[in-house]
């Protein structure tokens, strides 16, 4: 009997240059010949978790494509995880990176090509925390440097598909700094909250406040480019959200179909629903240095929506010494 699934998927195992089997799985639209394919994603997992904690990713992306994408994804276990070969405590999984890379190179040429997500953290623990039926959020955790009893908390929301090490170095500074920061990609959550129904707004508020249960104490939010419009929606309806800096493009980040429940345009719309933040204090980002940083129109009218504390800054470059001076504006305004 013929599958009636919009993919299909192929199991091989790719041997890397010290002669270890990566257990892989390459999900593809079903009509998609490997001379047609033009793009391909490939799902990092973070150790020690395994190729069962993407593969919901891969498989919600490729069911989104119309019947002639030429999109593929891949999943595979890094050494030492799920199916792969290798022995605890070998973690040379830039060895594994260079064995896909060179093994898309050989079978589809001259592709668009690019991996989501890292292998490792610099000093994260990675958890991943059941929120509902069918719905998880892999979290990257760094614990606070600081003698405070009750250290704050922040929940750090990178771009979306892109955890970068960029994001795991800020992440480890602003615990350094003394807070218990929960970095995200939120793609990942998002498209694991989806596989079995598009998300409503209400959908996400109950996740999020599954999600504050298990934390030390209120967060703060800190949203990436795309990723600051989950940000703010979140922080609109979940009153335990101390307050939030939203970075760069939001609305974008509501956009695609098959994850939100959005046929009605009004329903994501988020300048309706910034001024529920208040009187928790919101500090809106134009990150000029990145191609998602933001745009002039948008930023003003989530301005113009939203209520005291509130604050609109411009920068280049989004570091720690950045991101703790509105931080402490946060904490101190939260207090008043």
């Amino acid at each position: 009997m013929a599958s009636t699934l919009p993919y299909v998927e192929e199991s091989f195992g790719v041997l890397t240059d010290d002669d270890l089997y990566l257990d892989c799985i390459l999900v593809k639209p079903a009509a998609l010949a490997d001379a047609d394919l033009r793009v391909l994603r490939v799902w990092v997992p973070k150790y020690p978790l395994t190729k069962t904690s993407v593969i919901a990713c891969a498989r919600q992306e490729v069911k989104s494509y119309e019947p002639d994408a030429k999109i593929a994804h891949l999943v595979f276990d890094l050494r030492g995880t799920g199916d792969s070969e290798g022995i605890l405590g070998d973690h040379n999984f830039q060895m594994d990176l260079h064995a896909i890379d060179a093994w898309a190179r050989e079978r589809f040429g001259r592709i668009n090509f690019g991996f989501l997500g890292t292998p490792t953290s610099e000093i994260g623990r990675v958890n991943v925390w059941p929120l509902r039926a069918g719905a998880v959020m892999e979290s990257y955790y760094y614990p606070p440097s600081s003698s405070l009893l009750t250290p704050p908390s922040l929940l750090y929301l990178g771009t979306y598909g892109n955890f970068s090490r960029a994001d795991d170095k800020l992440c480890a500074a602003l615990a350094r700094s003394g807070y218990h920061v929960y970095g995200l990609d939120p793609l990942r959550y998002l498209l694991h909250a989806s596989a079995n129904h598009r998300l409503s707004p209400n959908d996400l508020w109950e996740d999020l406040k599954m999600l504050v249960q298990m934390l030390p104490s209120r967060p703060i939010i800190i949203g990436q480019p795309l990723a600051a419009g989950l940000a703010l929606l979140w922080a609109s309806r979940v009153k335990n959200v101390r307050g939030i800096i939203a970075i760069g493009r939001a609305q974008a980040g509501l956009s695609p179909g098959h994850v939100f429940h959005n046929s009605n345009p009004y329903t994501f719309l988020i300048h309706r629903y910034v001024p529920d933040i208040s009187p928790r204090p919101l500090a809106l980002v134009m990150h000029t240095g990145h191609p998602m940083g933001g745009d002039e129109d948008e930023l003003a009218t989530l301005f113009q929506s939203s209520k005291r504390p509130h604050r609109v800054e411009r920068t280049d470059e989004v570091n720690r010494e950045f991101l703790l001076e509105l931080l402490t504006w946060i904490r101190k305004e939260s207090k008043s």
